[in-house]
C-alpha cells in the first residue's frame, strides 16, 4: 500500500507542470466550477500540488478574488470532509491490517494528543494535509476538531495564498 502511495507521489512530482497547466485549463474552460473541482481534486489527493494551483488558475482566468478564495475553500472543505470520512470509514480494522495493535495504540495516543496542533500545521504548511485528514479520521478526532483546527486553517493558508498570488500578480 505504502509502495503504490509513493509511486503516485513520484509520478505526480514528474509531472507536476502538465497536472498544473490541466487544472488551469480546467478552470479557464469552467470558471468557477472548474475553481471548486480543481480545488477538490488538489486536496483529495496527496501530492506535490496544494491549494495555491487552483488560487493562481482563478486568478488567471480573471474570476474576481472573493470568488476564487471562497470555491477553493469550498472544494479544499468538501475534499477535506470526505478523506476525513474515508479515514473514519476505513478505522481501525483497516489501518491495524497495516500495522500491528501496539503500534497502532501507540500512534493514537501521540496524535490524539497533539492533534490540534498537527490538524492546523498540516493545513498551513506543505506536510501531507491529506494523510493528517485521513489519520483525523482513522483516530476518530471529534468532527467539530477538525472543522476547526483543519478546515479552517486551510481557509487562512487559501487567504495567504491568494493575497501572495496579488501581492505578484505582475509576475504571473
Amino acid at each position: 500500500m505504502l509502495a503504490v502511495v509513493v509511486v503516485l507521489f513520484v509520478l505526480a512530482s514528474l509531472q507536476y507542470r502538465e497536472i498544473t497547466a490541466g487544472l488551469e485549463d480546467e478552470i479557464q474552460r469552467f470558471g468557477s466550477l472548474g475553481l471548486l473541482i480543481s480545488a477538490f481534486v488538489v486536496d483529495s489527493f496527496g501530492g506535490p500540488l496544494g491549494p495555491e494551483v487552483p488560487v493562481v488558475g482563478g486568478l488567471l482566468a480573471g474570476i474576481a478574488v472573493p470568488v476564487v478564495v471562497a470555491m477553493t475553500a469550498a472544494g479544499s472543505g468538501a475534499a477535506s470532509l470526505v478523506v476525513y470520512t474515508v479515514g473514519y470509514l476505513f478505522g481501525e480494522y483497516g489501518a491495524l491490517s497495516l500495522t500491528t495493535p501496539a503500534r497502532f495504540d501507540r500512534w493514537r495516543t501521540v496524535f490524539l494528543r497533539h492533534r490540534r496542533i498537527t490538524l492546523t500545521l498540516g493545513a498551513l504548511t506543505p506536510v501531507p494535509y491529506v494523510t493528517l485528514c485521513l489519520l483525523g479520521g482513522v483516530f476518530r478526532v471529534r468532527l467539530l476538531e477538525f472543522v476547526l483546527f483543519g478546515v479552517c486553517a486551510r481557509f487562512l493558508r487559501i487567504a495567504g495564498a491568494t493575497y501572495v498570488a496579488l501581492l505578484f500578480q505582475e509576475a504571473l
